[in-house]
């Protein structure tokens, strides 16, 4: 019944938006270049699907081809000889392969035919079995579309890296062959990496899907209502083949990937609300509900900020999948109109966890989902655009990560962190699956993308910025743009050369750091041989009214080379703010650059110019350290021992 009255309420929002669950836009918003039609039944006890499909697909590119590559991507499950479980060694994101041992672990995606103009398609595997090579039986034309008829079986794994299932949940992600991409003259269809994500081409999903009727199904975009011959709508109808089974019709536009998760109906709950026009479905765990307005809290920032930095979120529908504890695996990803963001049942220190990944699952929506860049030559144009995005997003609804009078944890504290262990590693151009490791790959496709974005604001200034980022995400949207593309745009809207910038941060691993290395103090002293009226006298030398002279030296650890200001704070009351050219690797500055007392404290870089600058732990210093008095400290050990009881539900 539930069910029934979301379906209605449904219904009625998007008359009343102009759009219907089988059409949303009278004007496609992409080029529409790989269209799927699919059709798939459910074995829900084996956790495989029986699936076919018809891709029509357009060459978009400057030549012919007889090649037609797809992703087959659950063959990364397939054994330990897939690219995939060999450089990930069977772990990621903090999750791990469950026993190697037990076939369940494992998956597979099965091509059982591939068939064009009523032949028979033969072809290759590529690097591994996640990409199988078609050879076509002619040429396909530059303009030329064509129907790619093809039926293949997927058995899901058990999750822990994005698809695969988890006691009662399922997540269904990567899930059917894909086409690859067709840019020019050549195939952009890289095999699935342990460090790399997706990248495809827009066009409209038709899907059938059929499953138990005691599943209740979260997916990507909306879902198309059966009407029976009493003219009653229910969101799908019996399936006259598989007794028990429902099969639901769904449809999605202008969108580059599909997805869906189901669990059993009385395993999870669902929540509708409409916001901005756009309908979003919550699908979350009942001992989750009270964390349920801090998700919707989220997600509305996320739409409403994303609105006013870039353009309105266009579709008509979001789903976001809080996943259980189990499926941690397949928890923090991004399909089109479609987030898995998991919340807590208890966080007596109200850390936004829940908070940043909602947001910044959703962020996805705009750089992988609308503007969708190659996720495994550019990932930083995806990851690192969005927390960036998720950083600003945070600091304007939430402030900080966590705060109190006595702390507060920035909201790119994160990037931050993972950037100051290994800044020098590899390059932002450098291809995700070549990066050394998954700290590396983290550090380049997260990590430094954010902290070289924030250096880029503070070089243009807020306002230029926003502009720049605006006008980014409105000309590349449904374009596949490349790191070229931003640095043009970027040029052209603030009229800047950003070639210093570029190289230094984007396309070098060199870093820029700057550290106080020493701070002492000189007693002035006078005496010696001085010039008496009988001739040189000698004085011991001792100290004179003037008192002690402040010295401090800076040094340059790193080899980008910036002009840094250097502020200062003597013990007589004086500022002095003196800049150093940062040529070379050490400076001191002493009582000839007008430090005439003891320094009491010191910062380099107090306006923020340098919000890259890697190590902030050096780059101050004061003489005298905060003192905490037994009121602070009783606060701090009581506080502690109040936490420890309530997580043990106490108190």
């Amino acid at each position: 019944m539930r069910r029934l009255m979301l379906l209605m309420m449904s219904l009625a929002s998007a008359v009343a938006h102009g759009w219907t669950p089988e059409k949303w836009f009278e004007q496609p918003l992409s080029p529409r270049i790989a269209n799927y039609r699919i059709q798939g039944t459910l074995d829900w006890p084996g956790k495989t699907l029986q699936a076919k499909e018809v891709i029509s697909w357009r060459n978009a590119g400057t030549k012919s081809t007889r090649d037609f590559p797809l992703h087959l991507y659950l063959n990364s499950f397939k054994g330990p000889q897939s690219l995939f479980v060999k450089e990930s060694g069977g772990r990621l994101r903090g999750d791990s392969l469950n026993d190697p041992k037990d076939s369940q672990s494992w998956g597979y995606c099965k091509l059982r035919s591939v068939r064009l103009e009523g032949r028979d398609l033969e072809g290759h595997y590529g690097k591994d079995e996640t990409v199988y090579w078609v050879k076509l039986p002619r040429e396909v034309n530059p303009g030329e579309t064509i129907d790619v008829e093809i039926a293949w079986e997927s058995r899901y794994p058990r999750v822990f890296a994005r698809s695969g299932w988890a006691g009662h949940f399922l997540m269904s992600g990567q899930w059917f062959p894909k086409v690859g991409v067709y840019q020019g003259d050549r195939w952009s269809c890289e095999a699935y990496h342990a460090f790399t994500e997706f990248f495809s081409d827009f066009g409209t999903y038709d899907v059938e899907l059929s499953m138990p009727n005691l599943l209740r199904l979260a997916h990507t975009g909306t879902a198309v209502p059966y009407v029976d011959v009493h003219g009653k709508a229910f969101d799908a109808r019996p399936d006259p083949e598989h007794k028990l089974h429902n099969i639901w019709k769904l449809h999605a536009e202008d969108v580059h990937d599909f997805a869906w998760a189901v669990m059993p109906k009385g395993s999870w709950a669902v929540e509708r609300q409409d916001y901005r026009k756009v309908q979003v479905f919550y699908f979350y765990q009942p001992e989750h509900l009270n964390s349920l307005k801090r998700q919707k809290d989220a997600v509305e920032a996320g739409l409403r900020l994303s609105e006013d930095w870039y353009f309105r979120y266009p579709y008509p529908t979001l789903t976001v999948v809080d996943t259980p504890s189990d499926a941690s695996g397949a928890d923090g990803m991004e399909y089109p109109t479609f987030i898995t963001s998991s919340s807590v049942t208890f966080d007596p220190l109200k850390l936004r966890v829940p908070e940043i990944t909602a947001i910044h699952e959703f962020g996805h929506q705009y750089f992988y989902g609308m503007l969708a860049s190659n996720e495994f030559e550019e990932p930083w144009l995806d990851e690192g655009f969005n927390s960036w995005f998720t950083h600003k997003a945070m600091e304007q609804r939430y402030q900080s990560l966590l705060g109190s009078r006595r702390f507060h944890v920035e909201t790119d504290f994160l990037e931050w962190a993972g950037y100051w262990f290994g800044p020098s590693v590899d390059p932002l151009t450098q291809p995700g699956y070549k990066d050394r490791d998954w700290g590396s790959y983290t550090r380049v496709a997260y990590s430094k993308p954010t902290l070289v974005l924030n250096q880029l604001e503070a070089i243009l200034g807020r306002p230029l910025m926003q502009e720049v980022m605006r006008t980014y995400a409105l000309e590349m949207r449904f374009k596949h743009p490349t790191r070229d593309d931003f640095r043009r745009i970027a040029e052209r809207v603030s009229g800047r050369d950003l070639s210093e910038f570029w190289r230094d941060f984007v396309e070098g691993t060199d870093i820029l750091d700057f550290a106080i290395s020493k701070v002492s103090a000189a007693e002035v002293t006078a005496g010696g041989w001085m010039d008496g009226p009988k001739g040189p006298v000698f004085t011991p030398p001792q100290p004179t009214s003037l008192g002690h002279r402040g010295i401090i030296t800076l040094v340059r650890r790193g080899n980008i080379i910036r002009p840094l200001k250097l502020r200062i704070w003597l013990e007589n009351k004086k500022e002095l703010n003196l800049l150093w050219d940062g040529k070379e690797r050490w400076k001191t500055f002493d009582e000839t650059d007008g430090i005439d007392s003891p320094i009491q404290s010191a910062v380099l870089d107090p306006d923020g110019n340098y919000p890259i600058l890697k190590d902030r732990f050096h780059s101050a210093y004061t003489a005298k350290p905060a003192k905490r008095g037994f009121h602070y400290w009783s606060q701090l050990v009581w506080g502690s021992i109040t936490g420890l009881l309530q997580a043990g539900g106490i108190g």
